[in-house]
Parts: structure tokens; C-alpha cells; sequence
């Protein structure tokens, strides 16, 4: 029985057309990431790296609710001050500036105990104050930089772990060559998240030192203000 040509040529591309068409479809197909395997190839550094993030963003959140321009140097507290500057009752001033503390009054509070020694000891002390007192925003400041530096470094530790684990074994089979490319795949996931983790600590600590600077030259300011109220002596 004679076949024609044609159909012999069909019969054996066919096949062939076909397998080329599975192996398109499955490698456009979306491939999902396993959470939970990445997760658990590194648990202590995405453990460590989680604990990042959250204390970052904690650090960034309490900042910016407490680090506010009302609450350093309240409007009715300077107007109130002012007043008993002007009148000169330094004493009643002092006890004003003790009984409702912020940054602006302990920063007047130096000026009026230091007030009889020059108003170049005055100045200094007042400076002293003020950087003493604004520590603890820029150590919140300084610990967002920290974290923004170690993230990523813990990251890439993670990886380089993963890749050593990942070529230790010398004697490979085919099958074992293909889970080797699987686990370096897996191994690049800690570097990833340390950049995210070093990226939005860095976005956090951009954003409070925009605040902290700003506020701070308004303290400064008006603590400058403040002090040409108060006469200085010299003993």
C-alpha cells in the first residue's frame, strides 16, 4: 500500500509540533514562589531580617508621632514664657520651664541657671543642653542607618551559606545538577529581602532627618529669641 508523501511528512511532524508546543506552554506558564520553602532554606536570617523591618518601621512610626513641633515647644507655653521673661521673674520662669518639660524648656532652663556667669557661657550651656536633649531622636536616627547597613550584609550572608551548601557536594547525577540550580534560585531570596529591608530603612531614616533638622532649627531659633530676654551678669 503506497502512503502519500505528503501524509508521511504530517505523520512525522506532527509529534514533534506537538512536543514543541507543550514545552512553549509550559515555560510561558507563571511559575509560583513557595513561600514557605524559601523560608524555611534560611529561617534565622528571614527571622533576623523580619525583626528589621518591624523595628524599623516602629522606630520611623514613634518618631514621627512623638518628634512633633507641638509637643517640643507648645505655642501657649512660649507665649507664657515670653511673658515672664519680659516681666523678669527669672525664678517663676525657671519653675514654669521644671514643671512642663520639653526641649525648648530644658534648653531655658540652662540659659536662666547659667544667666549670672556671660552670656558666653550661657550660649554654650544652652547649646549643651539642647544637643543633650535631642540624643535620643538622632540615636533613633543612627539605629535606621545601622539596621539600612546590616540588612543587606546579613542578607548576602545568607546566600553565600546557601551556595556553599549547594556546590559541596562534588559527585552529581543529572537529577542532583537540576535541584543544585533550584537551591541557588532559593539562595538569592535572603539577598533580596536585605535589600528591601536596607531600602526602606533608608526611605525611614531620609524622612526623619528631614524632620529632625527642620525641627530642630525652629527650637534653635526660638530658643535664640528667647535667651535675648534673659540679662546676663558677669561675676
Amino acid at each position: 500500500m503506497k502512503v502519500p508523501f505528503l501524509a508521511l511528512c504530517l505523520s512525522l511532524t506532527l509529534p514533534f509540533a506537538a512536543w514543541t508546543t507543550e514545552a512553549v506552554r509550559v515555560a510561558q506558564s507563571p511559575q509560583l514562589i513557595d513561600v514557605t520553602k524559601i523560608f524555611t532554606s534560611s529561617p534565622l536570617i528571614y527571622l533576623a531580617l523580619s525583626l528589621m523591618s518591624v523595628a524599623s518601621m516602629a522606630l520611623w512610626l514613634y518618631t514621627l508621632a512623638t518628634f512633633r513641633s507641638k509637643d517640643i515647644m507648645p505655642p501657649h507655653f512660649r507665649s507664657s514664657l515670653r511673658n515672664l521673661l519680659e516681666a523678669q521673674e527669672w525664678d517663676q520662669a525657671r519653675q514654669f520651664c521644671v514643671q512642663r518639660p520639653n526641649l525648648l524648656s530644658s534648653i531655658i532652663t540652662a540659659g536662666l541657671t547659667t544667666r549670672t556667669l556671660g552670656a558666653s557661657v550661657m550660649i554654650d550651656a544652652m547649646k549643651t543642653e539642647g544637643k543633650r536633649a535631642s540624643t535620643p531622636f538622632w540615636q533613633r536616627l543612627a539605629l535606621l542607618n545601622d539596621i539600612a547597613m546590616v540588612a543587606p550584609m546579613l542578607g548576602l550572608l545568607g546566600t553565600v551559606i546557601g551556595m556553599f551548601y549547594a556546590f559541596y557536594d562534588v559527585n552529581r547525577s543529572v537529577e542532583s545538577i537540576n535541584a543544585l540550580f533550584d537551591g541557588l534560585g532559593i539562595a538569592v531570596g535572603t539577598t533580596v529581602a536585605g535589600l528591601i529591608v536596607a531600602i526602606l530603612s533608608m526611605v525611614f531614616a531620609t524622612t526623619l532627618k528631614y524632620r529632625l533638622v527642620k525641627t530642630l532649627s525652629h527650637v534653635e531659633s526660638e530658643a535664640l529669641v528667647l535667651s535675648a530676654l534673659i540679662p546676663n551678669q558677669e561675676q
